[in-house]
C-alpha cells in the first residue's frame, strides 16, 4: 500500500503529491504547463499547441495517437495487437470466429441460447442473458448496476444501459 499524507485540505494524498499553485494536490512529477494547468510527468507540448501524454506520436494523419497504436491499411489507427480477421476487417488483440463466423472479444462465450455474449453476462430467472452488476427489481425487470426506484414508482436506469442490454440479449454485443 502507498503512504498516504494528510494535506491542508483535510483529505489523504499519495507521498510525493504537492500543493500546486491552483490550491490542488498534483502527482509527484507533474508539472504546470504553458496553459497554465498541471500535467503528468513525461507530458509535452505538441505542434497543436495542446500537451500530450508520453509516448503519443502523430500519426500520418496528423494527429496525435497513443503509444502503440499503428495505422492500418485503410488509413484508421488501431490498438496495439489488434490485427486483419479473414473477414478483411480489424479486430481487437484476442478476438475469435465464433461458430457463428463472426469475431468476438476475448471473453465472450456463447450461451444457452446459441447467442455470444459479453464477458461476465449471466442467465437472469427469465431466461435471458443480463450485464455484469445487473439486478432483478422489485418491478420483475433486469436494471443496471447503481439503478435505483425512483420516487414515481420506477426504476432509474441510464439510456445507454439499456442500448448495452438489448444488444446483449440479441447477441449483438461486440
Amino acid at each position: 500500500m502507498q503512504p498516504k499524507f494528510l494535506g491542508i485540505d483535510g483529505e489523504y494524498h499519495p507521498a510525493g503529491s504537492f500543493l500546486g499553485t491552483d490550491g490542488n494536490y498534483h502527482p509527484k512529477g507533474s508539472f504546470l504547463g504553458s496553459d497554465g494547468k498541471y500535467h503528468p510527468k513525461g507530458s509535452f507540448l505538441g505542434w497543436d499547441g495542446r500537451y500530450h501524454r508520453a509516448g503519443e506520436f502523430v500519426g500520418r494523419d496528423g494527429r496525435y495517437h497513443p503509444q502503440g497504436q499503428f495505422a492500418g491499411r485503410e488509413g484508421q489507427y488501431h490498438p496495439a495487437g489488434s490485427f486483419v480477421g479473414s473477414d478483411g476487417s480489424y479486430h481487437q488483440a484476442g478476438a475469435f470466429v465464433g461458430t457463428d463466423g463472426r469475431y468476438h472479444p476475448t471473453g465472450s462465450f456463447m450461451g444457452t441460447d446459441g447467442r455470444y455474449h459479453a464477458r461476465g453476462s449471466f442467465l437472469g430467472v427469465d431466461g435471458r442473458y443480463h450485464l455484469p452488476g445487473s439486478f432483478c427489481g422489485v418491478d420483475g425487470k433486469y436494471h443496471q448496476s447503481g439503478s435505483f426506484l425512483g420516487v414515481h414508482g420506477g426504476y432509474v436506469d441510464s439510456d445507454s444501459w439499456l442500448a448495452e442490454e438489448q444488444q446483449n440479449q440479441s447477441g449483438l454485443l461486440a
